[in-house]
């Protein structure tokens, strides 16, 4: 199930960064709503879960921090 929303979620970024959806355009204005409301709800569950388990290997950072 979360691999079909985060591919919903994929197609919707890709939208929004490529033109597919323009700034105050009336299109996929839901599904932004939608997608930000999904995220807003799963990004907190996906760090609390990374930062009670700092032992588990998450792999490397797409975007390590630069000094």
């Amino acid at each position: 199930m979360l691999s079909f929303v985060f591919d919903r979620l994929y197609v919707l970024r890709n939208q929004l960064v490529h033109g597919g959806s323009t700034w105050n355009s009336g299109i996929n204005r839901t599904q932004v709503r939608d997608g930000a409301a999904i995220l807003g709800f799963l990004m907190p569950v996906f760090t609390d879960l990374m930062m009670d388990n700092p032992d588990k290997d998450w792999g490397k950072p797409f975007y390590p921090v630069i000094p």
